[in-house]
């Protein structure tokens, strides 16, 4: 049996620790039906999941560069712009629309990383995707049925719950 080591701490806890309290704790666990089963996550599936895991990161950080880029103007006492950084005409008025030249080399290399951020996410969602539809493809063509589960959200679902059986 595989316990789950952080719901075992907080069942039990206490200031002692030794393998004789600690082996009469988790028996007493396993006699009164209390002992909490840690799932195994399947092994083909790991390496999926550690890199949507990743993807997530790389979005996070895109964010960090997008809200520098629209914060920018507050920083030098500008007046807001509206901007959709998706547009690429709003990119390119953005350039020039700084005085010194820094300040625009520092949002010209925020632009670049989204670019490439964006490029390079497009391609391990595709990847993902693809692993996805080997591993539980019928799973996730039932969870992308509910109204509101798109593309991420599907896979994230699918690769952070694992085997749906363990829910019944």
């Amino acid at each position: 049996m595989l316990g789950h080591a952080l719901y075992m701490k907080t069942i039990h806890g206490g200031k002692a620790k030794n393998d004789k309290i600690d082996s009469y704790k988790i028996a007493s666990l396993l006699k009164g039906g209390n002992f909490p089963l840690a799932y195994t996550y399947p092994k083909e599936m790991r390496a999926t999941r550690d890199l949507l895991r990743r993807r997530t990161g790389v979005v996070r950080h895109g964010a960090s560069l997008k809200s520098h880029v629209v914060n920018t103007d507050s920083q030098y006492n500008l007046p807001a712009q509206l901007l959709n950084l998706k547009n690429i005409s709003a990119r390119e008025s953005l350039r020039h629309h700084y005085d010194d030249v820094v300040v625009q080399r520092t949002t010209e290399l925020d632009m670049v990383l989204l670019n490439f951020y964006a490029k390079e996410l497009a391609k391990v969602e595709y990847f993902i995707e693809k692993q996805a539809k080997q591993h539980h493809g019928a799973y996730l063509y039932i969870i992308r049925s509910f109204p509101g589960i798109g593309q991420i959200l599907g896979l994230t679902i699918l690769y952070e719950t694992g085997q749906i059986n363990t829910f019944i």
